[in-house]
């Protein structure tokens, strides 16, 4: 049989696309090289589902978040993934505004109440209002100023330092397993409904499967690819499969995999990986109450290069700190750097107002510590580029929003199949094909399923499924919040 187009990467980009591309009517399939999906950068995220204020304005990346965000809730519904629409709290903090020193008591004393004249306030909080015109320009014309006092009656977990803050009210905390686990879920679901017997293979998304894009070879007069595959899992068992295009979701390891479809023909990539890494700690629930748990995110004022540390909690109860942003060469160096741990045990105790410790050698408060390494490149933007002649779409640069926009990612880039592709019979430009699809269990149950088990895995209609993500998998341990029985 021949495929309307292969998918390299089992990330959350590569399983929403794969989403995507069959709801379209595409016969499409997924190969991932680890043994299971969600195991790299999808798997150490913070869960946070944001509004692309800080994506640069006219960029694919914040128009990708803006189209995602504004369907999310409803996938979230239908697939009964878990969510908190909470919204998120950027605030100013006296250690992050040179200025503040220099302000006579008194005065910062009214700024703090809020009572201060707005000409005052505008001259002293210049950062807060520049999120809060850079967030109504992306599009988040609900986000308001709130004062300090305001900020601690709506957050009393949080330090009473804080100067003031902006309320970023469309951004959503998540299950940042469930989410893409239901992308999988209904993949899975869909291709069984149109399951052609001649494939190869028994299932839309192979594990543990290795593409050989430098052993590939395109025919351009048949406009087809052929592509061998390796399987790890069934003694280096090699697959020869035909398809239409090929659709490079491979994350970190993007640039490499169109490289190595050079000779094929397809351009060299215009951008280079440059990997940057994201360390998190996370501590125990000190008791689900208002008094020690913040219910919103809190973030800093976002800079260029960042969006700082995050404090929250998971929709476990658990407190997060993270992630940190230092560049690196290496694309698998996720070892956890006390140094690092440090500085987000601070950061912590600055926001909380209390002393938060650095790792659970030193506290069994601490529950555990994670290292994402994010698929940057060396360009600002989302890289997705069709590459018409070659039936080639390359899907790099997706940073640390890649959770939050990959519905809109997955739209995007299917759409860049139709001027490649003769659209299948049953196409849908908006892609909401009606269909039956079997929204996850109960957390609880799914939780009691995870420890009778007491393999990190969970089974849903007929394939196991390894947490990967911490959060998860520190909730679903602890059976805190959303986790209890």
């Amino acid at each position: 049989m021949i495929y309307d187009t292969v998918i390299i990467g089992g990330g959350v980009v590569g399983l929403s696309i794969l989403r995507s591309a069959l709801l379209a009517g595409y016969n499409a399939i997924l190969f991932e090289k680890y043994p299971h999906i969600l195991d790299g950068a999808s798997g150490r995220n913070s869960g946070i589902i944001c509004t692309g204020v800080d994506a640069a304005p006219g960029s694919l990346e914040r128009a990708l978040i803006r189209d995602s965000i504004s369907n999310i809730r409803q996938f979230c519904r239908e697939m009964n993934v878990p969510m908190r629409e909470c919204g998120s709290l950027v605030c100013l903090w006296p250690w992050d505004d040179e200025d503040w020193d220099d302000l006579d008591e008194k005065k910062a004393d009214h700024i703090a109440d809020g009572t201060i004249l707005s000409d005052d306030r505008h001259e002293c909080h210049e950062k807060l209002l520049r999120v809060l015109r850079e967030s109504h320009d992306a599009g988040d014309t609900n986000a308001s100023y709130l004062s300090s006092k305001r900020v601690s009656e709506l957050e009393p977990a949080l330090s009473s330092k804080c100067i003031g803050a902006v309320h970023i009210p469309g951004e959503i905390v998540v299950d940042p397993f469930l989410l893409p686990l239901a992308y999988a879920v209904q993949s899975r679901e869909l291709a069984k409904q149109s399951m052609d017997l001649r494939s190869h293979f028994d299932d839309v998304i192979q594990t543990r499967t290795t593409v050989c894009m430098d052993q590939a070879h395109f025919d351009s007069k048949s406009g087809l690819w052929t592509i061998m595959t390796r399987c790890t899992k069934s003694d280096d068992k090699t697959v020869t499969i035909r398809t239409r295009s090929v659709i490079n979701a491979a994350g970190i390891s993007c640039e490499s995999v169109q490289t190595a479809a050079v000779e094929m023909g397809v351009p060299m990539p215009d951008f280079e990986a440059r990997p940057r890494r994201g360390q998190y700690i996370v501590y125990s629930s000190p008791g689900n109450t208002r008094d020690t748990v913040p219910t919103r995110p809190i973030q800093p004022v976002p800079t260029d290069r960042t969006k700082g540390i995050f404090v929250y909690s998971t929709l476990y109860d658990q407190i997060v700190a993270g992630p940190t942003a230092k560049d690196q060469t290496s694309l698998t160096d996720d070892q956890i750097e006390p140094e690092a741990a440090r500085t987000l045990a601070n950061h912590a105790s600055q926001i909380l107002g209390r002393s938060m410790s650095t790792s659970s050698n030193q506290d069994p408060d601490v529950v555990g510590e994670y290292v994402g390494i994010r698929p940057g490149t060396s360009k600002r933007d989302y890289q997705i580029q069709l590459h018409h002649s070659m039936r080639f779409i390359t899907v790099g640069g997706i940073r640390s929003t890649g959770l939050t926009a990959s519905l809109g990612i997955a739209r995007h880039v299917v759409q860049c199949l139709l001027p490649t592709l003769i659209p299948p019979p049953n196409f849908s430009h908006n892609m909401i094909k009606q269909t039956c699809a079997t929204p996850l269990p109960d957390v609880v149950q799914m939780v009691e399923q995870y420890h009778e088990r007491n393999d990190g895995t969970i089974h849903l209609d007929g394939h196991s499924y390894k947490v990967t993500h911490p959060l998860t998998k520190f909730g679903w341990d602890a059976r805190t919040g959303l986790a209890q029985r």
